[in-house]
């Protein structure tokens, strides 16, 4: 290709929402970026997804709120229903509440302001082949073009989004950031986009996102149903990866036959994927790179979303990339604070609710039901555990459950063994190290946290 430039401050790997909101706040600063995806400028944003967003990150990074045909509709919050439908836990934080989004449209406004706030140079149908070198540092990636030639981009900083299955976070040359993920930590997802006429079913909820726990109908996983707008449902599950062949048969039997109540309908759109639902990476930084959204594991363990997380992380990203470049420092020392911002503020939600994920996954569906009907973990306090950090629940209030649960002791022993371990991690992530040498004894304690749990699911 003529005149391709192969120099740049910063390349970013994925123009997703990530990506873009990366490269365009280090291209603002006047840092010279190239930004490259593997799709074709007209896919840029389209991804099998939920489609949700709260309100809150558009003042977060200042940037216009969605409207017209990047907008489906409103929603105030989450409801995550018991699998007999009798009790829902309801959500409501600006992180839920706000947008279903038609996710090509933002895709691409995301992409064209990236584009308009300066990037050197944008390569669309280009593949991230593996990581450049110089001693311990990152220092670019060798990529393949769309008309096959491969080339070397040098950079000063990398900073990779491009998803779950990045090739280069198994290429980075780490002791710290996990190279390959467990699958326990993700599920197999399938989802469709139904369309029917509001005169022949009527959209559940509308005002919702709308997550189902059932053990038997999406094992280890859940059922979703987001409304799109008066005539469309974005509808899937997702379910452990063992359940891989399996997926669109329990899709069709237990989610579609379920919801599309009539024989007049059109499927819009259909697909499947893999997400992650854990805790973020040990770490998402190290020598000369950074890993945002997907690819760093960020996103809520409880519904999978993940756009809100990777938008701040890539702001994030950005503001620590600019101060490493005025400082000529791409050490992970200087990288760490970016670890810092992520971890301290929804690394601290996620972890929390990692836990709560692992309990759930092993609860029988008379475990739930149960213990939703009666209150034995409720909304109010999954918002105040993982997102506060407190855990304030008043006697009266633990007496009124033990009473509630005194038919299944064991139950409410092991939700109370919980609420207690979701509130130590949230505190240990809240005092997240602010430099790496203190991590390892942090990440031990954050470990015992873990096999504890692990313990009271074993003993199950």
């Amino acid at each position: 290709m003529e005149n391709l430039q192969k120099l740049f401050d910063v390349v970013v790997v994925g123009a997703g929402t990530a990506g873009t909101i990366a490269a365009r706040f280090v291209a603002k600063k006047g840092l010279s970026v190239c930004l490259i995806d593997r799709k074709q400028t007209s896919q840029i944003g389209d991804k099998i997804c939920g489609d949700a967003v709260g309100n809150e990150i558009f003042d977060f990074l200042n940037i216009n709120h969605p409207k017209n045909e990047e907008l489906s509709c409103l929603i105030k919050g989450a409801k995550i229903y018991s699998p007999n439908l009798k009790k829902c836990i309801t959500l409501v934080d600006p992180k839920q509440a706000g947008y279903i989004i038609n996710r090509l449209e933002f895709g691409q406004r995301l992409l064209n302001e990236a584009l308009d706030a300066g990037v050197a140079q944008f390569l669309d149908n280009t593949l991230a082949l593996d990581l450049l070198y110089t001693n311990d540092h990152v220092t670019g990636v060798k990529v393949r073009l769309k008309n096959g030639e491969k080339i070397d981009l040098k950079s000063k900083i990398v900073i990779d989004a491009s998803g779950y299955n990045t090739q280069l976070r198994k290429k980075v040359k780490s002791s710290l950031v996990e190279k390959e993920i467990s699958k326990q930590d993700v599920i197999l997802c399938y989802r469709e986009i139904v369309k029917f006429s509001p005169k022949d079913l009527q959209v559940k909820d509308s005002e919702y996102i709308t997550i189902i726990l059932d053990q038997e109908k999406a094992p280890g996983g859940y059922i979703w149903y987001f409304p799109k707008n008066e005539s469309s449902v974005n509808i899937g599950l997702g379910v452990f990866m063992d359940y891989g062949g399996k997926v669109k048969e329990l899709y069709r039997q237990n989610i579609f036959n379920n919801f599309i109540k009539t024989s007049k309908f059109e499927i819009i759109s259909t697909g499947g994927g893999i997400a992650p639902v854990r805790r973020p990476l040990w770490s998402c930084a190290d020598n000369g790179i950074m890993f945002v959204g997907d690819a760093a594991c960020q996103v809520n363990p409880l519904h999978g979303g993940g756009i809100d997380p990777s938008m701040r992380a890539g702001l994030h990203a950005a503001n620590t990339a600019i101060r490493a470049i005025e400082d000529e420092d791409h050490s992970l020392n200087k990288l760490w604070d970016y670890n810092y911002k992520v971890m301290t503020s929804f690394g601290t939600e996620f972890a929390s609710l990692d836990l709560l994920r692992r309990v759930l996954q092993v609860l029988s569906n008379e475990d739930l039901n149960f213990g939703l009907e009666r209150d034995l973990l409720s909304g109010e306090e999954i918002l105040e555990i993982s997102s506060t950090g407190g855990l304030n629940t008043s006697l009266i209030s633990m007496v009124t459950k033990a009473f509630k649960g005194i038919s299944r002791p064991n139950l409410l022993l092991d939700l109370n063994y919980l609420r207690i371990r979701m509130n130590e991690i949230s505190n240990l992530y809240k005092n997240f190290p602010q430099n790496p040498d203190i991590f390892p004894d942090w990440k031990q304690k954050v470990l015992e946290v873990y096999n504890k749990i692990e313990r009271m699911i074993i003993n199950k």
